[in-house]
């Protein structure tokens, strides 16, 4: 009997002490978009993270910068989270662009990671986006 107990015990300390020793980091990836097109733009994005409700457009001004995707992460890169249903609409003054899944993961091969502790972003600029 005391057998089985001291057993149980153990079983519960070792399931505790292996719980601790699995648990993973997770990573904060954002995207930016930084108004360079020169003209107020309002932007919204679809489907663009993985624990954030969805997103309402928001009017940018020149000059200023926005988050158009937020992903947790355990470890994966960004281009691997962006979802095949993502799509970010800019529209200007005059003309529309919306840009794909495909459009976003390609731009984002070009730019350089910043990264904060687990916090990594990548900020689109040079009017990469304007419509």
């Amino acid at each position: 009997m005391k057998f089985r107990a001291c057993m149980k015990s153990l079983s519960a300390v070792a399931g505790l002490l292996l719980t601790g020793c699995t648990t993973q980091l997770v990573y904060m990836n954002d995207i930016y978009l930084v108004n360079t097109c020169g003209v107020p733009l309002e932007v919204q994005s679809q489907h663009s993270s993985n624990w954030l409700p969805p997103t309402e457009p928001r009017v940018v001004a020149p000059g200023e910068r926005v988050s158009v995707a937020s992903y947790r992460s355990y470890g994966e890169d960004i281009d691997e989270q962006v979802s095949c249903r993502y799509s970010l609409t800019v529209k200007g003054p005059q003309r529309t662009r919306l840009v794909s899944a495909d459009e976003m993961r390609q731009a984002l091969l070009d730019i350089k990671r910043e990264r904060d502790g687990l916090q990594r972003s990548w900020t689109l600029k040079e009017g990469v986006f304007c419509p």
